[in-house]
């Protein structure tokens, strides 16, 4: 029986979890997603894991997918993964906003090789404002929306009062 994205090559670049649980859902569905990733590996393989040698979210973030190592720092890098763009259908990185282009694999660029490519860039705080050059992390994700201040288990004082001394 056909699936949803059958025929649909993506280029997973992301790394940590959201990035990659996400390409994951997409080969969930059908797709062939290549996960790309830096001669060093993501950095989520080497979180503590109950598995020696694996990272068990690492795993499950990247199953259904094939993988390939491609120094994008490098001109052969950049050529063989210049290639694999020309017969892709979706590029998904999760990079800095600044990184793409000083790699070569920014939305100009690319579309240029694959004119209708799907061209999707997952930034922890979007293309422009105060934030958008920092790093995300889930920790300053939550501290910035106040979570920390919600599940803390220190007393409060109440909203508007305050204490004062005779």
């Amino acid at each position: 029986m056909p699936s949803a994205l059958d025929n649909i090559i993506v280029l997973d670049l992301t790394s940590y979890l959201a990035g990659p649980y996400g390409c994951a859902l997409l080969g969930d569905v059908g797709a062939t997603v290549i996960k790309i990733e830096a001669p060093g590996g993501d950095n989520m393989r080497q979180y503590p894991s109950t598995l020696e040698g694996e990272n068990r979210a690492f795993l499950g973030a990247n199953r259904n997918k094939r993988s390939i190592v491609i120094d994008l720092k490098t001109d052969a890098g950049r050529q063989t993964l210049y290639r694999l763009v020309e017969k892709a259908d979706v590029f998904v990185h999760n990079f800095r906003p600044s990184v793409p282009e000083s790699l070569g694999i920014d939305y100009e660029t690319l579309r240029a090789l694959r004119s209708d490519l799907i061209y999707c860039s997952l930034t922890g705080y979007g293309e422009s404002g105060p934030l958008f050059a920092a790093v995300a992390s889930s920790s300053r994700s939550a501290t910035l929306c106040g979570r920390p201040r919600v599940t803390s288990s220190k007393p409060r004082a109440k909203q508007g009062s305050r204490r004062v001394s005779r």
